[in-house]
């Protein structure tokens, strides 16, 4: 039963490399619905930060902006130090029609590059490391009184709250409901019904947050604060 088992998950994962490989073919020879295609039958059967960078660029290839940030977004969360990914998000939200989104500071910018640079898995690895180590080493300084044991108890302690910090930054980012506008134009409304004064216009590749949904529309907020209700069907979250 095993040998079967890892049989059938050595061929899922040759399907979904052969999937890629073919979605590489065709980007490279500018068929880049087909690329995407390929892609997106890869993605169904294995889930890689390579799988949604190519996503990315194909779908920027298209002119599609909201779908390019989207996968973007979904390899920086699965890869957050590769720079080729990091490069091409910032290229295209450079891209985009919308200005809205405000600078961050200098200051926010570190921080934000501090508890982004480890992955979620990274960081839930490393988070259990250290709380067992400092648990170990805690231990053996009570039981032998021996300083260097408390000093690295310490410094083990500091380092898996640091890391446990970064694991509640990433859930935030995952379960806080971030979406991306995927239509070439879509009205913030004043309220959640088409007859509602229109506030202001959003175009492919916006981000936003969903704060709440009601009959079809969603209540979003844009990182300057301002917001506003759009159909939902505009929309698409981007974990």
């Amino acid at each position: 039963m095993m040998i079967l088992l890892i049989l059938s998950i050595t061929q899922f994962e040759l399907d979904a490399t052969e999937s890629y490989n073919r979605g590489n073919e065709y980007f490279l020879q500018g068929r880049y619905s087909e690329a995407i295609a390929a892609y997106e039958q890869a993605l169904q059967m294995v889930r890689s930060a390579g799988i949604h960078y190519n996503l990315g660029n194909a779908y920027f290839k298209k002119g599609m902006l909201g779908k390019s940030v989207l996968h973007y977004r979904v390899a920086h969360f699965l890869a957050p130090r590769d720079q080729d990914i990091t490069h091409n998000l910032e290229f295209v939200r450079n891209y985009r029609v919308d200005k809205v989104q405000l600078a961050a500071s200098p200051l926010i910018s570190i921080l934000d590059a501090l508890f982004h640079y480890f992955s979620l898995y990274e960081t839930q690895i490393l988070t259990t490391f250290f709380f067992v180590a400092a648990s170990v080493l805690l231990s053996l300084h009570l039981i032998f009184r021996i300083r260097v044991f408390g000093y690295a108890a310490i410094t083990a302690a500091v380092l898996c709250i640091f890391f446990f910090i970064n694991w509640q930054v990433w859930l935030g980012e995952k379960t806080g409901r971030h979406a991306v506008v995927t239509g070439p134009e879509v009205s913030v409304l004043s309220g959640p019904a088409d007859d509602y004064k229109v506030i202001i216009l959003l175009h492919d590749g916006a981000e936003a947050w969903i704060r709440e949904t009601r009959n079809g529309y969603a209540l979003i907020q844009l990182s300057g604060g301002i917001g506003g209700w759009v159909t939902e069907a505009a929309l698409e979250e981007i974990f």
